[in-house]
């Protein structure tokens, strides 16, 4: 699925998943697929369509983030700036999906909640860990 070129990452049609740092800003190629795979916001609860979102890097560009759909989630734009300043913490999962680190309960802030998965892989089940 995924040939090489230059060090980038495509799919088989030859459009590009990972731009590595030559590019601040996602792509079409990978912006398209990150519309495939999340399906709009992926935080938890939301719900908005890919066309009121934002790409957002998981590990930061200004923190040696890269500009790939490994590194890359669909956020609206009210929980793309939660996202940058509030604690909560969005990654991809070993299971290649967007999970979300909610902050620490005040009253308890040494324990930090279990993560949650993204809105875009609901199931049938309230298990967290349910593919």
């Amino acid at each position: 699925m995924f040939g090489s070129g230059r060090g980038r990452r495509v799919d088989d049609q030859g459009v590009p998943l990972a731009v590595g740092r030559e590019h601040r800003l996602f792509p079409s190629g990978i912006r398209k697929a990150l519309a495939v795979r999340d399906g709009g916001c992926v935080f938890p609860g939301c719900g908005r369509p890919v066309s009121w979102t934002d790409a957002h890097h998981c590990v930061p560009w200004s923190e040696g983030g890269d500009t790939s759909l490994g590194n890359g989630v669909l956020l609206c734009r009210m929980h793309h700036v939660l996202i940058h300043h509030s604690e909560w913490e969005v990654f991809i999962g070993d299971d290649g999906h967007p999970w979300f680190q909610p902050p620490p309960d005040p009253a308890r802030p040494h324990r930090r909640p279990a993560p949650l998965r993204s809105h875009g892989r609901r199931t049938m089940t309230v298990h967290p860990t349910a593919a």
